[in-house]
């Protein structure tokens, strides 16, 4: 679980930058793709009397005025942002001759605007037909009312005749009574056809009528429309990003366990140091080894099996490097030559890394003097002996004592030489044969010598190791891969650097 944290704490931009385009791919597919809602409104169309002219329409003809500009036109004057041409695809009217109703169903991405449209085209339909057909009434009913007015004015007519004729002209006055019964008998009929047209009137001017508002659609109508795009989209790229960081974490090859590792090198393991904040660095030596912690376990389990394998291989001069600068290695040279001592061995530690010397720092002691000075000195007696009598490197060493430059530390059977100062290229000053007779001379008075070298990226660290019985290579479990160290080790493998294993340091590291 600590190795997936780890992989998503060193990887988290690739899965923030996941988020960013997922909610942005969502906002373009909800555009794209955006949810419909089907808002649906019914009008009952009354057609169970008989008009004496056709005033109200059927279902079907009806159905076909929704779409009509008095309409939809009239409608849409309201919707400035909705298109006509797409609208006619998003708008399905349905006539329903059994029930005598029309179907009104929008369908519109906005659930509101969905269902006031389909109501506004219901009312709007129903208020202009019920307009128009009591206009139709009032015309009808003016008609008749002409009609009468004609037929009263010609009964007059024929009164006043009969009242200017002679009554001696019998013949000619039953004429005109005649004429007036059969006016009055059309009138009677015009009466009553307005008698009937005003009843019907009051009972079916309004034969439209709006059964069923649409009210707001609280769900989408589509599948599609149902999909959180912007959620989807931001967990579809969240996913993708978790497989790209699972590939780029196998492609890194991280040294995420030591079983791991072992599987690759085909090396012995020595120790693994597990990631400590502060730093050991910061721990005086004098009281690290009196502490439990579980890091100066680790560090005692890796003595342990470095203590092993150098008495198996009966070993007394042990160097320890890295893969590349910063691994920790001086304060694993360190933490093993003290807790060597702390087993009763004479132990000297020497502080070869000439480039960035740390040792003196960590065990409180001056640097004014020591493994630099101590060469030099080697090499100016040597340069300024006499040619004809020609020293040995031995006699020379002989001539120079140990103990201007060693120093004891505050740790029991625990010695230091630390790196000193020089002008000399660190590669030209280890590279002199004092150094082999150095480290013979000095492992001959010492149970083990611990030298804390530079990284292999250094030349005179392959001086050094050549020179040393063991070399043990700190991994630097934040930075330094698998195909590394494997390709270390068969570097080591081929050259004069006798690799004796691998000592894990800053393992579990979240970042």
């Amino acid at each position: 679980m600590k190795v997936v944290v780890r992989a998503l704490l060193r990887w988290c931009w690739i899965l923030v930058l996941c988020v960013i385009i997922g909610w942005l791919v969502g906002k373009e597919l909800a555009v794209l793709i955006p949810p419909t809602y089907q808002a649906t409104a019914i009008v009952q169309v009354n057609t169970s009397h008989n008009s004496s002219f056709q005033a109200v329409q059927s279902v079907t003809a009806y159905a076909f005025l929704i779409t009509s500009d008095n309409v939809l036109g009239t409608v849409l004057q309201s919707y400035p942002n909705l298109n006509r041409q797409a609208l006619a695809k998003q708008l399905l009217v349905t006539p329903n001759t059994t029930g005598q109703s029309l179907t009104i169903q929008v369908n519109l991405p906005t659930a509101k605007n969905a269902a006031k449209l389909a109501n506004d085209l219901a009312n709007v339909l129903v208020s202009q037909q019920n307009h128009l057909i009591k206009d139709q009434y009032a015309k009808q009913l003016q008609l008749l009312t002409n009609q009468i007015n004609e037929e009263q004015k010609i009964i007059d007519t024929l009164n006043e005749k009969i009242l200017k004729t002679t009554t001696s002209n019998i013949t000619l006055i039953q004429q005109y009574n005649t004429e007036i019964d059969q006016h009055r008998n059309l009138q009677t009929q015009y009466i009553n056809q307005k008698q009937n047209l005003l009843t019907e009137q009051a009972l079916y001017s309004q034969p439209l009528s709006v059964i069923q508002t649409a009210s707001v659609p609280t769900k989408p109508s589509s599948l599609a429309g149902m999909i959180p795009w912007v959620p989807l989209a931001m967990l579809v790229l969240v996913i993708i990003g978790s497989v790209a960081i699972y590939y780029l974490e196998q492609w890194a090859d991280r040294v995420n366990s030591v079983y791991a590792l072992q599987q690759k090198v085909t090396q012995p393991l020595l120790g693994s140091l597990r990631w400590i904040q502060p730093g050991p660095q910061d721990i005086p030596l004098q009281t690290f080894c009196e502490l439990k912690q579980p890091y100066v376990e680790d560090c005692r389990v890796m003595m342990a099996d470095v203590l092993f394998r150098a008495e198996e291989a009966r070993a007394r001069i042990l160097a320890v490097t890295s893969l590349q600068s910063g691994a920790g290695t001086s304060s694993v040279a360190a933490q093993l030559a003290a807790l060597l001592a702390q087993s009763r061995r004479r132990v000297l530690l020497i502080d070869a890394n000439l480039h960035a010397p740390s040792l003196h720092l960590r065990l409180g002691m001056h640097n004014q003097v020591g493994l630099a000075h101590m060469l030099e000195d080697a090499r100016m007696m040597q340069v300024h002996s006499t040619t004809g009598s020609h020293q040995s490197t031995v006699n020379m060493l002989d001539r120079i004592s140990l103990d201007n430059y060693i120093m004891a530390t505050a740790l029991e059977n625990l010695y230091l030489l630390p790196a000193g100062s020089s002008l000399l290229n660190p590669t030209s000053l280890l590279s002199i044969p004092e150094v082999e007779q150095l480290l013979s001379c000095v492992a001959q008075h010492s149970d083990y010598v611990v030298i804390d070298c530079p990284a292999l990226n250094f030349a005179e660290m392959h001086m050094i190791g050549s020179l040393s019985d063991q070399t043990f290579v700190v991994v630097d479990a934040t930075r330094d891969r698998i195909k590394q160290i494997v390709k270390v080790k068969d570097e080591l493998t081929g050259s004069g650097v006798k690799l004796s294993g691998f000592i894990v340091n800053k393992l579990g590291r979240w970042v």
